[in-house]
């Protein structure tokens, strides 16, 4: 597994000891995602040049949505990451990210895009470079630009304030969309934002003010 995990494209490297650790149960403490996604990745490629079905493995993208959704819960004990079905975990997971972790297991370069995007906003560094990486390998137009660029958290920041636009633009039914993308840049210090977030409290329920006609495309 060590050899393995030093291959081009996995994350992280894996020590003997503390995997053995994890999977002998002396460790209580959740793993951090780049060490799921890697011992993932690496018992995937195990299993294709031994011959061994990758069916039962699952995706990383589902180990992603388990793992979020262990970290959401670890304090209380009452998830477990390695039993808990995928779709119950996605139940207990934000839906607006869970639906984009389908989308991104599927194939969608814009919804691993708006993943790398979240991460970075809610500070999960590890995640926010598994999704921009898998954007840029499906060639995503701006993927590139995202992971070179020197202030990461302002472009963002900006773009989910683009969402959040969109997302209000086409009604009451998707305004807690849009209030999670303004909330994500509000928290980022992005005054207008804020000012929206401001708004969609100030508007009686059902009635939303106009927001900012915008040309932004949406995955689904």
């Amino acid at each position: 597994m060590q050899r393995l995990s030093r291959a081009p494209g996995i994350p992280k490297e894996l020590p003997e000891s503390t995997l053995s650790d994890i999977l002998n149960g002396k460790r209580k403490r959740l793993p951090d995602w780049e060490l799921v996604a890697s011992f993932v990745m690496v018992c995937h490629r195990h299993a294709e040049q031994t011959g061994l079905p990758t069916d039962a493995l699952g995706t990383v993208e589902r180990w992603q949505v388990r793992w979020r959704a262990a970290r959401n819960e670890h304090a209380t004990g009452s998830f477990d990451l390695y039993t808990t079905p995928a779709d119950e975990a996605e139940r207990r997971t934000n839906r607006t990210t869970a639906r984009l972790v389908r989308l991104a297991g599927d194939g969608d370069a814009e919804a691993a895009f708006r993943l790398a995007i979240i991460n970075v906003l809610t500070g999960d560094s590890a995640a926010a470079r598994y999704w921009i990486h898998a954007a840029h390998r499906r060639r995503h137009p701006d993927a590139e630009a995202f992971a070179v660029n020197r202030r990461p958290i302002e472009f963002a920041a900006n773009l989910s304030f683009d969402y959040g636009q969109a997302y209000e633009q086409e009604g009451p039914a998707k305004q807690d969309i849009a209030r999670f993308y303004y909330r994500l840049a509000a928290d980022h210090g992005h005054p207008r934002a804020a000012e929206r977030l401001r708004v969609l409290r100030a508007v009686p329920f059902g009635k939303l003010l106009p927001a900012p006609v915008t040309t932004e495309r949406r995955p689904g």
